[in-house]
Parts: C-alpha cells; sequence; structure tokens
C-alpha cells in the first residue's frame, strides 16, 4: 500500500472513488461540496488530498487545509474502501501530516460521531449544528 499526496493523474479515479464511497444521503455528508468534481480537482492541484492506493487503485482519500492562523489542519472529507475499514487506515493516512492537530465537523445528528469518539478523536466543541472533533496523531 502506498499512502501520498495525490497528484493530478488521479484525479478522475479520486472522483469516481468518492462517488463511489461517499453517499448524498448519508447525514454526515453536510455539503454538496464534498460530492463536487471541481472542489475534489482543485484541491489535488493544491495539494490538499492524499490518496491510499493498493496496486494503483484508491482505497482511502481524504482532503485538508491547514489553518496557519489556527495551527490546526481541517479534515473536510474522506472516505475508505469498504474491505479497508476497521483496519486503522485512516489515521495511517493522517501520519503523513500529522504536525498539527486535525480538526473534523461532524453534524450533531449523525451517526458518524460514534465513528470520532471510537477511534479516539476528542470532542472539542458542541454546537447545535455541529460536534468539533480534534485528533492529534
Amino acid at each position: 500500500m502506498q499512502i501520498a499526496l495525490a497528484n493530478p493523474m488521479h484525479i478522475s479515479e479520486v472522483v469516481t472513488f468518492f462517488n463511489k464511497n461517499l453517499d448524498c444521503n448519508n447525514n454526515a455528508v453536510y455539503s454538496e461540496e464534498f460530492l463536487c468534481p471541481l472542489g475534489i480537482k482543485a484541491a489535488i492541484k493544491r495539494k490538499q488530498m492524499i490518496v491510499a492506493t493498493v496496486e494503483g487503485q484508491v482505497v482511502g482519500a481524504f482532503r485538508f487545509y491547514r489553518k496557519k492562523t489556527q495551527n490546526t489542519i481541517s479534515l473536510y472529507q474522506f472516505a475508505i474502501s469498504k474491505e479497508y475499514r476497521g483496519q486503522g487506515l485512516l489515521k495511517r493516512m493522517l501520519k503523513t501530516i500529522n504536525d498539527l492537530p486535525i480538526i473534523a465537523f461532524c453534524p450533531t445528528v449523525s451517526e458518524f460521531n460514534d465513528y470520532f469518539h471510537k477511534t479516539d478523536w476528542e470532542l472539542q466543541q458542541q454546537s447545535e449544528m455541529f460536534n468539533v472533533w480534534v485528533y492529534n496523531v
């Protein structure tokens, strides 16, 4: 398995991967931006997308943004293919950008908050709309 920054050659495969592994009906997907191919393409060009590949096939991907004024990294979207879930792949991928705390938003009504809780993220803040989770790799 290789884990690295996505490059422009990955664009169509990453778009297809997110379309296959992110469901617009899932209440953890709170923004249509997560499904926008142009946003994925822009993130790859800005070197803000990490991919995990096995034999050239994307099996995991996440989009991130470094917030220089807050000394954090925002995790915007991520997906792991079904056959690699439950194996700690996201944590291995996050280690590639582990120089700052990583922040993720999750709608308070989403059952996906259980994922963050079970995988050692700390609940930093709650609002009516979002839980803010922090991971210190």
